[in-house]
């Protein structure tokens, strides 16, 4: 009987031990993906990007022409269709604006927003187990043991965070050249930005804001964690104390 209350034992510790590990990357896993998707389909941050970095003047399509076509892209991202046909008015000539190359690309960009969308709901399907989970093996600390958890993966998206946002501070050029080398290996992702209108109307610094944002964002996001972590872990620990 001893011998199995000490399997027993040993299986419990290591299933904490294991959740201790995997909840945390599961958190900034799951910040990082709701983030990168509200971008992704954020309309009002595509118009201010516009704005900010002239895509109007450069490419001869109006502001309302520039709202479309973030709006037929977003449609295309959410949707089945293929390939992406995006429509406007060029200095007054209606035209198709993307080339097959560049249609295979945004093909490409939907598959890896899809992905992203499959690891938000293991993610998010993953922490709800793990609570689950923490309700039996740490039983009376289940609470405290969540409020360990918040914390940690604060901690760790906070720290992938500041990784990346100093890499990008360094060579942000280098970074988004690794991002699409690992995202896109079938390497159809350079254009000429003379010529090729994804990259006019989605032009680097297009990017680069994106990236700054979502950063700032995850790491707001991983502040308040933090704060509700220690504060459930206070009122943990003194329902604790008041039991005791």
């Amino acid at each position: 009987m001893r011998a199995v209350t000490d399997a027993t034992d040993m299986r419990g510790g290591a299933a904490r031990r294991a959740l201790r590990g995997a909840v945390p990357i599961a958190v900034l896993l799951l910040l990082i993906s709701v983030n990168v998707l509200w971008a992704a389909g954020s309309l009002r941050l595509y118009e201010a990007l516009f704005a900010r970095h002239g895509v109007s003047a450069e490419t001869g399509i109006s502001p309302e022409g520039l709202r479309e076509v973030g709006r037929q892209v977003q449609d295309y991202f959410a949707g089945d269709a293929e390939p992406l046909q995006a429509r406007a008015a060029v200095y007054g000539e209606e035209r198709d604006l993307f080339t097959a190359a560049e249609a295979a690309h945004m093909a490409d960009v939907k598959a890896m927003f899809r992905r992203v969308e499959r690891v938000r709901a293991g993610a998010a399907l993953f922490l709800l187990a793990a609570l689950a989970a923490a309700a039996l093996l740490w039983r009376r600390r289940a609470v405290a043991e969540a409020a360990r958890w918040m914390m940690g993966g604060a901690i760790v998206t906070a720290a992938f965070v500041a990784a990346v946002g100093l890499a990008s501070l360094v060579a942000f050029d280098a970074v988004f050249d690794l991002f699409h080398a690992l995202g896109f290996p079938q390497g159809n992702y350079r254009f000429d930005a003379r010529t090729s209108y994804l990259v006019r109307i989605f032009p680097f610094g297009f990017w680069r804001d994106v990236t700054l944002l979502i950063g700032v964002m995850a790491l707001a996001e991983a502040a308040l964690l933090y704060a509700a972590g220690r504060a459930l872990r206070r009122r943990a620990a003194s329902r604790g104390a008041s039991e005791n």
